[in-house]
């Protein structure tokens, strides 16, 4: 399987066709770099076929270790990572077997350290996975005759098409369309109308006599008189017929 972006050049370390160039059951390496890359369906020819993703779109996943031999040659191994009954001790993985390199702490612990892969020859299948055996060697660190190629520094990498070189992307899931949030609007008042409210009127200026005497007149105030009438004389009877005196109705 080979991930590559370019497709042109394969690192992989080949330990399962002994026809083809570089076959060997032992791979001795510096570790260089790990990495993830999305996973790639296989074809009768060998060539890498179609990425795989999971049902909601998103890639699926391999680990990838690339190694520095002896000789200076570049090599890659790339495995499944651990399931769940692997990583409870249940089923046998190369995964949890580097990991325990590491003391169970970190991957990329095993960065500069020399490491041993090894498997057997045999046939092996769905039901019937490949034995692999690893161990830390006291050698190295190997170091390569060209530097690494970029593509080895990259954290995660995402297959391309090898035949077109066109970027794989995963399935297009239906973008989630967000409803508008309706505003609140408060039903309409009705505008406060101010009621007129006529300002008071001082009332009339209260007109009193020329020279009436200030006391009757503050006395009116306080009792609400407006206006004074000049004092009648009371209406006299007439004399008595053919009495000749004056009327007088004071007794003495």
């Amino acid at each position: 399987m080979s991930i590559n972006p370019t497709g042109s050049t394969n690192y992989n370390w080949n330990y399962s066709k002994a026809d083809k160039p570089g076959y060997s059951t032992q791979l001795i390496g510096t570790v260089l770099a790990i990495q993830e890359v999305q996973k790639m369906g296989f074809t009768m020819n060998g060539q890498p076929g179609a990425p795989e993703f999971w049902p909601d779109g998103n890639p699926k996943m391999n680990i990838r270790l690339a190694l520095a031999t002896e000789a200076g040659e570049l090599k890659t191994f790339t495995f499944q990572p651990a399931g769940k009954a692997a990583r409870m001790g249940q089923k046998k993985s190369v995964h949890m077997d580097l990991f325990a390199l590491t003391g169970n702490t970190d991957m990329m612990n095993l960065v500069g350290k020399t490491i041993c892969i090894q498997t057997q020859e045999g046939h092996y299948g769905q039901g019937n996975p490949r034995p692999w055996a690893v161990s830390l060697v006291e050698a190295g660190p190997f170091e390569l005759a060209m530097p690494l190629p970029a593509e080895f520094n990259a954290p995660q990498v995402l297959a391309n098409t090898a035949t077109s070189g066109g970027q794989v992307t995963a399935p297009q899931q239906p973008a989630y369309q967000q409803q508008p949030v309706q505003q609140y609007q408060p039903a309409p008042q009705p505008a406060y109308q101010q009621q007129y409210q006529p300002a008071p009127q001082p009332a009339p200026a209260q007109q009193y006599p020329a020279g009436m005497d200030p006391n009757i007149a503050q006395a009116m105030q306080v009792f609400g008189a407006t206006s004074v009438e000049p004092a009648q004389p009371a209406p006299q009877p007439a004399n008595p017929a053919g009495s000749g005196e004056v009327y007088d109705d004071m007794p003495f």
